[in-house]
């Protein structure tokens, strides 16, 4: 996904359909690993005399596949809700300066505590009755099935694309099946490219021989949410310490990641590796529809977070890998951000 924001609109779903069925699978969770994590960044200036830092970075939520959180910072921070319907909650830190100070400098760390959990996907027996599982409240089923700035499945471009791929949802189809069914066509008819500056809106990723983890994620999501199915976008990082031999410089040191999932009444959230099912295409569609590891901490649900600074509201597609910076000062703005510094242990649960 691309590190830079960008401004959208936030369009009203339009309603469809429902089907209802009965559930004829269940998720069976593991508590896969305890982790802990640090993100680091360091802000400088050269001419700006800054007088005020203010920065935003995602906070972790509790999720099925991730629990027992603990988030501490340095500097002081406070958690807020950012401004959209979903109300996801960031880490804020503003540090006034006393003096202009031209040259400034700020570091500021979040230490990330929490279990990530592996999650499979199984058929009940025969006789077996399902566990019972909460539905989505009315706002969270409201904004699992809107269009958005990304998710953008009510532009023609994407629903030309559904059309000309046959891929609208049978009468009677599961849930479970149409996402099988999206998913086989996300892996068989892209090919993986990843260029961080791209545009990754779903109407444009459909479109296109080729994109990355973001990419199709949003075009899964888009899929679902046209065919009455809430599904989101988790943006996050894998569990795993910063590959040997790169620097702050290159991607792969932040290990940036994006999947989905969907959600079925009776059974929960489902989740969907479309890039990882899309690059490993010998091996079965299974392993990626209904099956996570437990190696992805997520940062954030969707995207498209309003930060609230000053009173006003700004714009961030994601806030995975670059944390949304807002200075206040006098001169020419020259604030730069180093790049981030990631650490992560983990400990296999039931290890001494």
């Amino acid at each position: 996904m691309p590190r830079r924001s960008f401004a959208f609109v936030v369009c009203l779903a339009v309603p469809s359909g429902t089907f209802a069925q009965q559930p004829t699978h269940r998720i069976e969770f593991t508590d896969h690993q305890s982790i802990t994590a640090s993100i680091g960044y360091e802000l400088r200036s050269r001419e700006f005399a800054v007088t005020r830092w203010i920065v935003a970075l995602a906070e972790p939520p509790e999720l099925p596949s991730q629990t027992k959180l603990k988030v501490t910072s340095e500097p002081a921070s406070k958690v807020i809700a950012e401004k959209s319907p979903m109300a996801r909650k960031l880490r804020m830190f503003d540090v006034p300066l006393a003096n202009p100070t031209v040259g400034a400098k700020l570091a500021v760390r979040q230490d990330i505590q929490a279990v990530l959990r592996s999650r499979k996907l199984v058929a009940l027996a025969p006789d077996e009755k399902p566990p019972a599982v909460p539905a989505l409240t009315a706002a969270e089923r409201k904004s699992y099935l809107a269009a958005s700035r990304h998710v953008d499945f009510d532009k023609h471009e994407f629903k030309n694309w559904l059309d000309a791929k046959k891929l609208h949802r049978a009468k009677g189809e599961s849930p479970i099946d149409y996402a099988g069914r999206v998913l086989e066509f996300i892996r068989s008819d892209y090919g993986y490219r990843f260029d961080p500056m791209e545009e990754k809106r779903a109407s444009v990723s459909c479109l296109r021989a080729a994109t990355d983890c973001g990419g199709m994620s949003l075009i899964f999501v888009g899929a679902m949410r046209a065919h009455d199915i809430p599904a989101r976008v988790l943006v996050g990082r894998f569990a795993q310490p910063r590959k040997p031999g790169t620097t702050s410089a290159d991607t792969d040191y932040d290990q940036p990641h994006v999947r989905a999932e969907f959600f079925v009444n009776g059974v929960g959230w489902v989740p969907v590796d479309p890039a990882f099912a899309n690059r490993n295409r010998d091996r079965p569609l299974a392993e990626f529809l209904g099956h996570d590891t437990g190696e992805l901490l997520v940062l954030h649900v969707d995207l498209d977070l309003r930060i609230p600074i000053l009173e006003k509201e700004q714009t961030a597609d994601l806030l995975q890998v670059e944390p949304y910076v807002w200075a206040l000062g006098s001169g020419k703005l020259d604030v730069a951000l180093t790049g981030s510094k990631w650490e992560l242990k983990a400990k296999a649960l039931g290890e001494k």
